[in-house]
């Protein structure tokens, strides 16, 4: 933690603002008015040694605020317009981000004076804000331990390159939402359950559109339409508005604008600024992004065994990332388990820190974070860790699924209040008799008073009868004069009868022990005769030393009574005395009341016994039966403090529990503070006050391949390790066109190297999750190689031509089926007529589609989808995916099982069913495929299918592809087919197709 101290030449004025003047206003008649500003300088004024302060800037903040904390209370300030005080905008309780931010550093302020006035005007002339002096002092203090001004030039230009990638993205962005609305060809109420009062609405796009999760849109420009974007996940956006609109108010078609919106860029640049500030968690993570240099980890630990079995490579991923210290890459193909590895990893880390394996030996809980670009998959990867360990979801709920939904900190709070209120209701119970009820006595202190009384009943009995004691025994002593001689001789021969018994009953026991001893010894046959004498002499003489005890103590008896009788002479003597016979009343009259007394306070102490036992106060019933004064004022004492202590609890019990209905921001903190996974998209662990100051000892981005730099730094920023899971032979990130003209038309000049442009085009062109495999994969990465998803001829196909054949296959097998002879089959349209197989495009620019592919998908899903649990249809084209949905309707006679099942490559990106059909679309004299060529979009599309891949169409002119690498993927397809897959012509599938709608009718 770094500290310095500054001292001030003169003192500071503070002015309460307009709007703290209005916040305590409403709290004073809510009743929940808390430290005032004459209160809270009061604290300051107390501080003599310093008063501890951060400065905090914000974007777009022209001047810096002040934020003060005492022993209680944190205060805002920000600097007046003139510099000669402070506006005093707030002041609350501590939060646990001010515990945490403080614990980063501070300065030690000792300020000679604090005033506060109630308006600027009144601020006296000639003070200052001395905000520069504190400016100063912060500004050292910040780079005084950090690398901050003396970053290496190679970080340096790495950063600036990222920074002007977010910067012109914002522009670029804004510039084209100004002018570009966003189409929408249909809206329908959700079918999710609200979380709020707002109305919540879905619109399917005309075109896709990456918009960032909070961004404000509105429709058709009508302010009443005004909402907020929960979810955007291909062509679908789903909108909370602001308001309830009727549902008949909005259009079916129409345009949503987006309003101006820097909550992502924010996000960005604040990851960007934390790095050139050395605040990143990771001290190494900006030498592992710049430089591509990592620190070399240690041999994997053998010997970590996760929770469930995990296949080889599986393995090596978990126990690789143990002992990874700062970053490793897991390649996870489709159908490769990746989840299942992530879960494990995750239950280890969490798992560790409990066990106390801290990295110094520390005992803490460790904190780990799973993200990623969309809500769906970080849900994905949090349903395998809700049942394991304490999980957190942080989003918008709307935009979660029903199970994370859950696990948000606002549901979680409501389960832990009601928990908290039950669980405690029979302790509050327990504690009622201790309660404090207003004016009136609780039933403790009521109890209490009445066992003071009779124990001072008893108190003053047990005085009066030690009273009339002391004055019976001078009686006593003046009328037993006469016989004391005589009594002294009576006592004098007890004592001597006492000496003579008790010698006679030693002899008595040794005689008895050495006849025991004589009749248990084992003697000769012959020798029994001898033996039997011998017993019968020392029988004799026990007889004879029993017959002694006897007397002695007959004679002792005689003596006893001898004394006994003169004594009670002596008492005969007193009660026949006139003074006497009085005193002897009295006393017995003052022990009756000290034992009715006693047995009042035993019979009221038993209710407060049981009451104190049963609220846990620690006090239980003493063991037998105290009859003496003193043993009851023991008890009273003790009784006393328990009581005490139960109504202290039972106050603190009902406060805490008064407090629970409005505890949830607090609560919400201590669920997130003791979580052992934090949930959140990349943006989300930003942009979340509940997470916005937490640390992560760990962090997962599963989808790595799809996210893009800036996003990737914003979780990445906040973690101590981090492991990217992801495949970058699949779909890339979203990459907007102009972003990507920008970095194309990049120069090399005075201000941007031409280095900084090549790294500028290739951060904007692919993910950091490529980048980083590319260059440290080799020793820093693990490749997932077993897959369970697709039939084993898709899989071999899909190894060898995108993963360098390492791919194995542990599937059941796909079973019998009434069409194709193998799990991959590709329909050949080539050999139909040109003008009935071509492709068509709408429009000089328009979208292209194919009729001749449409139907044949149609008629295939009429007459064979049915084999197949479920389906899917992808086509790379939007305008053919609108052909399709078409056709399909027409034939399977409704929208509802064809709307989720037909979709772009994007839309169906970690999906899987049971059969895929894959329609290529393009058929041209010409070999022209457009971005069919991205290979790693037919990836995607032929790894959805858990039983049976169906590709359609054109071979003649997928084969004839200007596109090489194309070409040559199609050219390993006609192999693959020809000997293990099932390569048949359009007609002869359609001929059979008419034969089974023939044998139906």
């Amino acid at each position: 933690m770094a500290t310095g101290a500054v001292t001030l030449p003169a003192g500071i004025a503070l002015v309460p603002s307009a709007r703290m003047v209005e916040k305590m206003a409403s709290a004073r008649v809510r009743g929940e008015d808390d430290l005032d500003p004459e209160g809270f300088v009061d604290q300051l004024r107390r501080m003599s040694a310093g008063v501890p302060a951060r400065l905090e800037t914000k974007t777009g903040q022209a001047t810096a605020t002040l934020r003060l904390y005492t022993d209680t209370h944190i205060a805002l300030l920000r600097p007046t317009n003139r510099n000669d005080g402070y506006f005093l905008n707030h002041v609350g309780r501590w939060s646990f981000q001010d515990h945490r931010s403080l614990a980063q550093g501070f300065l030690s302020v000792r300020c000679p004076r604090w005033t506060v006035h109630s308006q600027v005007r009144n601020i006296p002339a000639g003070s200052s804000s001395h905000i520069g002096v504190l400016t100063d002092a912060w500004t050292t203090l910040r780079t005084s331990g950090s690398p901050a001004g003396r970053i290496p030039g190679r970080h340096q230009e790495y950063l600036d390159t990222v920074e002007r990638i977010i910067l012109r993205t914002r522009d670029l962005e804004r510039d084209r939402l100004a002018v570009t609305p966003i189409l929408y060809r249909a809206r329908r109420a959700t079918r999710e359950q609200r979380f709020s009062a707002r109305g919540v609405y879905e619109f399917r796009l005309v075109e896709r559109c990456q918009i960032a999760e909070g961004t404000q849109v509105q429709v058709n420009g009508d302010r009443g339409l005004r909402g907020v974007v929960l979810r955007s996940e291909n062509l679908d956006m789903t909108i909370r508005f602001d308001d309830v609109p009727d549902f008949a108010r909005i259009p079916a078609q129409g345009a949503l604008t987006v309003l101006p919106s820097d909550v992502v860029y924010r996000a960005q640049l604040g990851a960007v600024a934390a790095l050139r500030a050395g605040e990143a968690v990771s001290p190494r993570l900006l030498a592992t992004l710049a430089e591509h240099r990592i620190q070399r980890s240690a041999p994997p630990d053998r010997s970590a065994v996760p929770g469930r079995d995990l296949e080889r490579s599986q393995l090596d991923a978990f126990q690789r990332a143990r002992g990874e210290p700062d970053l490793l890459l897991v390649l996870g193909p489709p159908g490769t388990g990746k989840t299942w590895t992530i879960t494990e990893m995750a239950i280890a880390e969490a798992a560790a820190g409990r066990a106390g394996e801290g990295r110094a030996g520390e005992v803490r809980a460790r904190r780990v974070l799973v993200t990623s670009q969309s809500n769906r998959a970080v849900d994905n990867v949090l349903r395998g860790l809700a049942g394991q360990l304490r999980c957190v979801r942080v989003g918008n709920p709307e935009a979660l699924t029903g199970p994370a939904r859950e696990l948000t900190a606002e549901v979680q709070v409501e389960a832990l209040k009601d928990d908290v209120l039950r669980n405690t209701e029979p302790i509050m119970s327990a504690l009622a008799p201790f309660a404090d009820v207003g004016a009136t006595q609780d039933d403790a202190g009521a109890r209490l008073g009445l066992l003071g009384a009779h124990l001072a009943e008893a108190r003053q009995a047990d005085r009066d009868v030690r009273a009339r004691d002391a004055e019976l025994d001078d009686i006593t002593r003046r009328l037993r004069a006469p016989l004391e001689p005589e009594i002294a001789q009576a006592q004098a021969e007890i004592d001597r009868l006492n000496v003579v018994a008790e010698r006679q009953r030693d002899r008595h026991a040794r005689a008895r022990d050495r006849y025991e001893k004589a009749a248990a010894r084992r003697v000769p046959r012959w020798w029994a005769g001898i033996r039997r004498r011998g017993l019968d002499r020392r029988d004799r003489a026990v007889r004879a030393a029993a017959e002694r005890v006897d007397a002695a103590e007959q004679e002792l008896a005689t003596a006893r009574a001898w004394h006994g009788g003169l004594l009670e002479q002596v008492a005969l003597l007193v009660t026949q005395d006139s003074v006497g016979g009085r005193l002897l009343a009295e006393r017995e009259h003052a022990w009756g009341r000290r034992e009715r007394a006693l047995t009042h306070t035993a019979r009221t102490a038993e209710p407060l016994y049981a009451e104190l036992e049963l609220a846990g106060c620690g006090l239980t019933r003493p063991d037998g039966e105290t009859d003496d004064v003193a043993g009851w004022e023991q008890r009273e004492r003790k009784l006393l403090d328990a009581v005490g202590l139960a109504r202290t609890r039972a106050a603190l019990l009902d406060d805490w529990r008064g407090r629970i209905p409005s505890a949830d921001e607090e609560l919400k903190h201590e669920l997130v503070s003791y979580a052992d996974v934090i949930a959140a998209t990349c943006i989300g662990v930003s942009t979340k006050k509940l997470v916005g100051g937490l640390d992560f000892d760990l962090a997962i981005v599963d989808e790595a391949g799809q996210i893009a730099l800036p996003d990737l730094l914003v979780p990445l920023v906040r973690a101590r390790r981090a492991v990217l899971v992801g495949d970058h032979k699949q779909l890339p990130p979203y990459l907007d066109n102009d972003v990507a003209q920008w970095s194309r038309e990049l120069v090399p000049g005075t201000e941007i190297s031409a280095s900084a442009v090549a790294e500028t085009r290739d951060i904007v062109g692919r993910s950091e999750f490529e980048r980083l495999f590319e260059r440290i994969g080799a020793e820093h990465g693990v490749t997932l190689t077993t897959q369970r998803r697709m039939p084993e001829t898709v899989a071999t196909f899909i190894s060898n031509a995108f993963y360098g054949g390492v791919l194995a296959t542990i599937h059941p097998g796909s079973g019998p089926d009434p069409l194709f002879t193998s799990p991959l089959a590709f329909v050949d349209t080539s050999d139909q007529p040109p003008a009935r197989r071509g492709e068509s495009r709408a429009g000089a620019n328009g979208g292209i589609s194919n009729r001749l592919e449409a139907d044949l998908i149609a008629a295939l899903l009429a007459s064979y989808g049915g084999h197949h649990r479920d389906w899917a249809v992808i086509v790379p084209y939007r305008e053919q995916v609108q052909l399709l949905r078409q056709t399909l309707v027409r034939r399977l006679g409704g929208p509802v099982s064809v709307e989720d099942n037909i979709g772009t490559v994007d839309a169906f990106q970690g999906n899987e069913r049971d059969l895929i059909i894959y329609g290529f679309t393009r058929s041209n004299r010409n070999g022209t495929v457009g971005f069919l060529s991205e290979l790693r979009r037919l990836n995607v599309a032929m790894t959805r299918t858990r039983r049976q891949l169906v590709l359609v169409g054109d071979l003649e002119t997928l084969g004839r592809s200007q596109d090489e690498g194309f070409r040559a993927l199609i050219g390993e397809l006609r192999v693959t087919l020809s000997r293990v897959g099932d390569l048949r012509g359009s007609r002869e599938i359609e001929t059979w197709l008419h034969d089974t709608a023939g044998r139906t009718q």
